[in-house]
């Protein structure tokens, strides 16, 4: 059994005898763009979820459709919470050009071109050992 997460609010209980739940559920912005066609959640519509997060916590706001601006190419500064102040270390701005970087790898349009999760803990697990 794998569990996949695609939203918070979508737990729902089954009855005794009900072993599974067949409907994909979610909310629009979060869940992969490909379950409106294929209806197969995967490790890679979890990706997706994650970067939009990921997006959503260096924004301070859900990230619209970044995966379609600027053919890919965003800057941090663009992409930071205006309601914080910017990073002037640079080994701090590296750090979150990094994450950013990785995040929108995990909102890629294809599936195929997301990275794994286990990619993803590694690069994180990097980034906070790095100084």
């Amino acid at each position: 059994m794998e569990a996949h997460l695609a939203d918070f609010g979508i737990a729902k209980f089954l009855k005794p005898d009900s072993s599974n739940w067949t409907a994909v559920a979610g909310t629009y912005g979060y869940v992969a763009p490909e379950l409106a066609y294929t209806m197969a959640v995967t490790e890679k519509c979890d990706v997706y979820s994650f970067g939009v997060l990921a997006f959503e916590i260096l924004m301070g706001k859900h990230p619209g459709e970044l995966n379609s601006m600027n053919d890919g190419r965003i800057h941090l500064e663009s992409v930071l919470d205006t309601r914080l102040s910017p990073p002037t270390l640079p080994s701090l701005t590296d750090k979150l050009s990094s994450i950013m970087n990785l995040a929108l790898l995990c909102i890629h349009a294809n599936p195929e071109s997301r990275p794994t999760m286990r990619i993803i803990s590694r690069r994180l697990v990097v980034e906070a050992d790095s100084d």
